[in-house]
């Protein structure tokens, strides 16, 4: 077929589009070969709004709030849904060290429950470390409703010192493999918060766990006449500083993971641009623009290199 002059210049000039526009998105080499990434310059927050008695608030829209990132006021979201519709994925921490010995068999009993009675989504994912002696250990990944998950936990035994920190960045590393870019990530850490032999430091934790946006739920499962110790304060900052929660020494631990499952389901989900004007490490805040008597818990930052 003989293609006319101006249908000859029409090809070529969409052929020439076509290779510019390929030439601006990077390329990664994947195990069948090169495949096209683009770079998507979006932030993805996810926050829990409650009023001021603790209660979680289930009904906010996008109008409800904006959001502070280094300064640069946030009020248009590319999107905005409730947590509920993504799926979960969890890490379970169990401290196994000497300084919890006798309360592990309990620990143990409640996650076992926890696991078994509670409703989980078809893409909902669990699994479990424990940590106790020199390093952290692999329970179970992301299978932890099979019966040999089940064996290995009714065999844990206390072991020497306490690898928190370790344990808590082993955590940060599994969620970031095979991961599904709609989870919830989340990890509920069972400990005095006493650590005694890690490499990593608690800030690297933090900042792992901030640019994967997993919030850290800490339980104390010391008898509550024991009162405060020194692990509580560590406790509190990783939550606070993830977007949390921190229950104190004596808290009911099947109460306290049906609040945590609660929470998890009941907060939101936002993504917006990312502020063309910073760069780097950002500082990030929830603000309500109707009701101030709205409180927030977020991740307190972020890197924007971290960010997909």
């Amino acid at each position: 077929m003989q293609l006319s002059n101006l249908q000859r210049v029409t090809l070529f000039l969409a052929s020439l589009f076509v290779a510019v526009a390929l030439s601006s998105i990077p390329l990664y080499a994947g195990d069948d070969g090169y495949v096209i990434r683009a770079n998507v310059n979006e932030v993805r927050l996810a926050f829990a709004a409650s009023d001021r008695q603790g209660h979680s608030i289930k009904t906010l829209h996008a109008t409800d709030i904006a959001v502070a990132d280094n300064g640069a006021i946030i009020r248009h979201f590319r999107s905005f849904r409730a947590a509920s519709e993504s799926p979960l994925d969890l890490v379970i921490l169990l401290d196994a060290s000497d300084s919890v010995a006798t309360k592990i068999p309990q620990e143990v009993a409640e996650v076992k429950s926890f696991i078994e009675k509670s409703k989980w989504g078809e893409r909902d994912r669990v699994s479990i470390i424990t940590f106790g002696g020199l390093q952290a250990q692999l329970l179970c990944a992301r299978n932890c409703h099979a019966d040999s998950a089940q064996q290995k936990l009714d065999s844990l035994q206390a072991s020497g010192a306490t690898p928190l920190y370790d344990a808590l960045f082993e955590a940060t590393e599994l969620l970031k493999r095979d991961r599904d870019p709609q989870s919830r990530l989340a990890m509920i850490l069972f400990s005095d918060g006493v650590d005694t032999i890690s490499m990593h430091s608690a800030p690297s934790v933090i900042e792992a766990s901030e640019n994967l946006q997993s919030a850290i739920y800490s339980v104390n499962p010391c008898p509550a006449k024991l009162g405060s110790g020194r692990g509580d304060g560590v406790l509190q900052y990783f939550s606070t500083n993830t977007g949390g929660l921190s229950f104190a020494p004596g808290s009911d631990v099947e109460q306290v993971l049906s609040t945590v499952l609660d929470d998890l389901h009941s907060g939101y989900v936002l993504t917006y641009a990312l502020p063309e004007q910073t760069g780097g490490q950002h500082a990030v805040r929830v603000l309500a623009t109707s009701d101030p008597r709205l409180e927030f818990r977020a991740r307190r930052a972020y890197n924007d290199s971290e960010e997909e």
